[in-house]
């Protein structure tokens, strides 16, 4: 009896300190930013209208049938829209303050695939462009909140929630100044995909430049005089949302290996026959990301039951180039080898 008193009084106790972490939670914050030339009264009530955030949520753009619904009148109090995605998760948006032309405060819920509460703003100002022309400042952030436990977890959700909010104002901007913005992904599934060998240069950086870095190592790469590829390509070997640094090789690839002399400071690798996850991006160069946060949530999601291949690097296929087609023409399949 007092052994058995012992063992549920002991359980009881860690029961209780269970809880209690659960209780307690580790903030975490992001915030970015953007300055769109458009009067600061369109960008608030476009913003207000959840019905417009088909064109620029960077959630939505990854699962473009998402089933959606949404209630009371745009840009008030009470104004929300709920989602219920098979990639996307589950979740509702909730407008629960608003100054207008000033900020529009939020409330964010998601009820799987984990539950959670956040808070969520947009602080706009008004601004000019170079030319004195009406502009407005929109400032995107986030406070949330992770249990105790996941407290290692707090620097990458901030990347991850920021690096979301940077596509998503992208495309706000894009949408709002043109009209329309140039991106569109589809998830092609898993491909068998032929070995090949690569020849090209190495782009180290930060993250946040890598756009502007690979374009010129691609026109080096152009005018090399290297044979005919079978790909063009762009392989990843590092990219640290935390640490915001990247390593990438731009190259020619081959499915049988070329009798050519390449340059010594070529950068020569072998990729195998392997099983990779595809995902088409159709648009801007600038709007690749929304193909790599696609990719990587298809990945990530357990229903979908894929485990990514580390021995092999991911990489983006260029159909083709700008000198081609348009830029809302522009295809780029990307791979994430899988086992």
């Amino acid at each position: 009896m007092i052994k058995h008193s012992y063992k549920v009084g002991y359980t009881q106790n860690l029961l209780a300190k269970y809880v209690g972490m659960l209780m307690f939670s580790i903030p975490f914050t992001a915030e970015k930013s953007i300055t769109i030339n458009q009067p600061v009264n369109q960008v608030f009530n476009y913003i207000a209208d959840f019905a417009n955030w088909d064109c620029w949520s960077p959630w939505l753009i990854q699962e473009p049938d998402c089933p959606i619904t949404r209630t009371a009148e745009p840009a008030t109090v009470g104004h929300a829209q709920a989602w219920n995605g098979k990639q996307i998760g589950k979740g509702e948006i909730k407008i629960s303050a608003l100054q207008q032309d000033k900020s529009i405060d939020y409330d964010l819920t998601f009820y799987a695939p984990w539950k959670s509460q956040s808070k969520t703003q947009f602080k706009l100002t008004e601004s000019t462009t170079e030319t004195g022309e009406q502009a407005c400042h929109v400032v995107w952030s986030m406070q949330g909140s992770l249990p105790i436990f996941m407290f290692f977890w707090k620097k990458l959700m901030s990347a991850l929630v920021g690096s979301d909010y940077e596509r998503g104002l992208k495309m706000l901007k894009e949408q709002l100044e043109t009209g329309t913005v140039n991106s569109k992904v589809t998830v092609d599934g898993v491909k068998q995909n032929k070995a090949f060998y690569s020849y090209g240069y190495r782009v180290a950086g930060s993250t946040e430049t890598v756009s502007a870095d690979v374009g010129p190592v691609f026109q080096k790469l152009c005018s090399a005089g290297f044979p005919e590829p079978d790909l063009v390509i762009t392989q990843v070997e590092k990219f640290d949302f935390v640490s915001k640094q990247s390593q990438l090789i731009v190259a020619m690839a081959y499915h049988t290996k070329p009798t050519f002399e390449f340059p010594a400071d070529v950068v020569e690798s072998f990729v195998p026959e392997h099983k990779a996850l595809a995902v088409t991006h159709i648009g801007s160069y600038a709007n690749l990301a929304n193909g790599w946060a696609t990719l990587m949530g298809y990945l990530q999601n357990r229903e979908n039951k894929l485990k990514a291949n580390k021995k092999i690097p991911e990489y983006e296929v260029y159909l083709n180039s700008p000198e081609q087609v348009s830029e809302s023409e522009l295809k780029t399949v990307i791979y994430a080898p899988v086992k």
